[in-house]
């Protein structure tokens, strides 16, 4: 009996094992969801798929007890591999200098089966235009940043973000990450850009400069650059405009996604239910509006529901509730606390006006499809 009882529990091992890691990409796929659909662009369900296949290596890699930048330990270093990951797929719409990447600056390879903006191995051509225009997007972008001062932190990562989406050849991008400042006068605009290009170029520009308030001497960084890039004056306005309204449709998106997950995680304060609001704060919402999100966080306010975001598109409910759903799932539940977290869940969905399926549903087919498929891969 005991040599039996003892087979058995040295055949659980590799069992058990199994079922730590896969607990551990649970978490890993839950974060990487909120990413995917708090970066925007009117296809989550693309966006989640495309990720997943994007992803596939740093998930294998999870799953065999490797470490990997993590939302909830080194925010700056994910937010910078999600981005390269989304890059061919859905550019997160929040970062400055997406614009361009979405006219194809990247040589990023998107997932089979889904829209990407290379399709084959990029040739010759590809590569010289992309290094060509993604260089003149980091030093536009740099020379906006350090217009009103030195690059702070969230700034740095910014930039680093974007060569990241770039797709650059390591040396490359190393390079191009460590080059000094240039100011505005002394980078070469080119003068033969697609005016597409040169367009998404000042939308990115003006979204880099109203992420916190634009500073004039940002708008003259700006203007002098659409001049030499030749952006008619009311081209460059309308981009001011639509970067500004960009920037202000974020805010109720961010404030709701907050107050998702601390109403859901609402028996985790302190714990996961400050932090991680605290992180989706810092990820969804423009620094002007952010004091006002993570305030009540700081003070340990409860969630008090009150149809505040009824006004919300349902692109913006969609990502707002699958991102709380996503945080319900960080711990790897158990069923009993999955059914308490989903009465909550719930509770939020009926406070915004939006029957909430589809969010739960997206993230539910991203994490299990996921999950199901590195089972059936595991020795």
């Amino acid at each position: 009996m005991t040599m039996q009882h003892g087979q058995a529990s040295h055949a659980s091992a590799p069992a058990d094992l199994a079922t730590e890691a896969l607990g551990r990409l649970v978490s890993v796929l839950a974060e990487d969801a909120m990413f995917a659909l708090a970066a925007g662009g009117g296809d989550p369900e693309g966006a989640l798929e495309g990720l997943g296949k994007r992803r596939e290596p740093a998930y294998n890699a999870i799953l065999q007890g490797m470490p990997a930048p993590r939302m909830t330990d080194q925010l700056d270093a994910w937010i910078v591999q999600l981005t390269r990951a989304m890059a061919p797929i859905a550019p997160p719409t929040w970062l400055p200098m997406m614009d361009v990447v979405r006219e194809k600056v990247t040589l990023e390879i998107g997932a089979r089966g889904l829209r990407s903006l290379f399709s084959t191995k990029p040739s010759d051509k590809d590569i010289v235009r992309v290094t060509k225009i993604g260089k003149l997007a980091v030093r536009f972008l740099r020379a906006v940043f350090a217009a009103d001062g030195n690059l702070q932190e969230e700034e740095a990562t910014t930039v680093a973000a974007v060569i990241a989406s770039l797709g650059l050849p390591e040396a490359e991008a190393t390079s191009l990450y460590n080059e000094p400042l240039m100011s505005v006068d002394r980078i070469d605009f080119y003068g033969d850009l697609d005016p597409a290009v040169s367009r998404a170029l000042i939308r990115g520009a003006w979204l880099a400069s109203a992420w916190d308030t634009i500073d004039p001497r940002e708008e003259n960084v700006i203007r002098f650059a659409a001049h030499k890039l030749n952006v008619p004056d009311a081209d460059a306005e309308a981009a001011r405009a639509e970067s500004q309204h960009r920037v202000d449709a974020r805010r109720m998106a961010g404030l709701a996604a907050v107050d998702g997950i601390r109403f859901v995680l609402s028996d985790r304060q302190p714990g996961a239910g400050v932090t991680v609001a605290a992180l989706v704060g810092t990820l969804m919402l423009p620094r002007r509006y952010r004091d006002e999100a993570l305030a009540p966080i700081g003070h340990g306010a409860p969630v008090t529901l009150a149809k505040r975001y009824e006004s919300l598109s349902a692109e913006e409910k969609t990502a707002v509730l699958g991102m709380s759903w996503s945080a319900a799932l960080l711990e790897n539940p158990t069923l009993g606390r999955r059914a308490l977290l989903g009465v909550r869940w719930e509770r939020f969905v009926a406070d915004i006006g939006e029957e909430g399926a589809r969010g739960r549903a997206l993230v539910d087919h991203f994490v299990q499809e996921t999950l199901a498929t590195a089972a059936r891969n595991m020795k």
